[in-house]
């Protein structure tokens, strides 16, 4: 079976981590796959928007525990997957760790390579939601949250749980964690490694909608196409400039606007939308 599916429809690229006997655990053919996808969906034109999610009723458990990775399918980012939540298969003492297969690596690489797949999700330039059912816990939380929207289900529970393993932080979370619900409740979530459901997450802005279970692959998805139909190039200049928010003085917000305003107004897309403003109708953008 394969641990991630990947589907294509009308621009929206759906990536579903199918381990379910395992909560869709991480290992290292999951972020190998993650890897691939990436980079595939950056360079596509015809890719316009990603999904991601999991299979089963969970969305992930975090990295693999097991260290059960199929021989062969683990790279240097595979490797990272038991270090990212600091619960790889561990030989060596204190500061080198054996990933899921391969050569004993010290933790910073295998923290590196892990953080630097999170950093390239964060930064795709093409708009990204993620589907949370049960958990998502750990690394995985990191994956959600360096999506730009995320829906959930009633049942969905988040947990930073580094601390409750004796751990730091990782997968991006204390850079993302603090900007979306606040320091004091990314505290409160580290610091303790509690449990949060899909209300409080609601409540303190950690996910932007919260559906019936029966109900989340239909809206995610919905969700998904309006961003895959959208003007690609415009959704892509909005998101760097809302990431870039919250480090910039209002003098550079406006000047950055002005600058991504000039390359929208070279996009066939924009011609499309002041047609369709014209003739009173919906526009019919195809990412050009």
């Amino acid at each position: 079976m394969d641990s991630t599916l990947v589907e294509r429809s009308d621009g929206l690229v759906t990536v579903v981590f199918n381990r379910p006997e395992k909560k869709n655990a991480l290992d290292g053919a999951s972020w190998a796959d993650l890897d691939r996808v990436l980079t595939e969906v950056a360079r596509n034109p015809a890719d316009r928007a990603l999904l991601l999610t999991g299979a089963g009723g969970n969305f992930s458990s975090g990295a693999d525990l097991t260290g059960s990775a199929r021989a062969g399918t683990a790279t240097s980012a595979g490797r990272s997957a038991g270090a990212a939540t600091g619960t790889g298969t561990g030989t060596g003492t204190g500061n080198e760790a054996r990933g899921l297969s391969g050569p004993r690596q010290a933790i910073l690489h295998e923290m590196r390579t892990a953080g630097d797949i999170v950093n390239r999700l964060h930064r795709l330039p093409k708009p990204t939601i993620a589907a949370v059912d049960g958990v998502a816990v750990g690394v995985s939380l990191g994956l959600v949250l360096a999506c730009d929207l995320v829906v959930a289900s009633d049942r969905a529970r988040f947990c930073e749980v580094f601390a409750r393993r004796g751990l730091s932080l990782d997968g991006g979370t204390s850079w993302s964690l603090p900007r979306q619900i606040g320091l004091r409740r990314a505290k409160q979530m580290a610091l303790f490694g509690d449990w949060v459901g899909a209300r409080d997450a609601l409540a303190w802005g950690l996910v932007n909608e919260v559906v019936p279970a029966d109900e989340l692959t239909k809206v995610a998805t919905a969700w998904g196409r309006r961003l895959a139909a959208g003007p690609t190039t415009a959704l892509s200049l909005i998101k760097r400039l809302l990431d870039a928010s919250d480090s910039a003085t209002f003098e550079r917000a406006v000047e950055d606007e002005a600058r991504a305003q000039h390359i929208a107004y070279t996009t066939r897309d924009v011609r499309e939308g002041f047609r369709a403003f014209a003739e009173r109708r919906e526009p019919r953008f195809t990412g050009a």
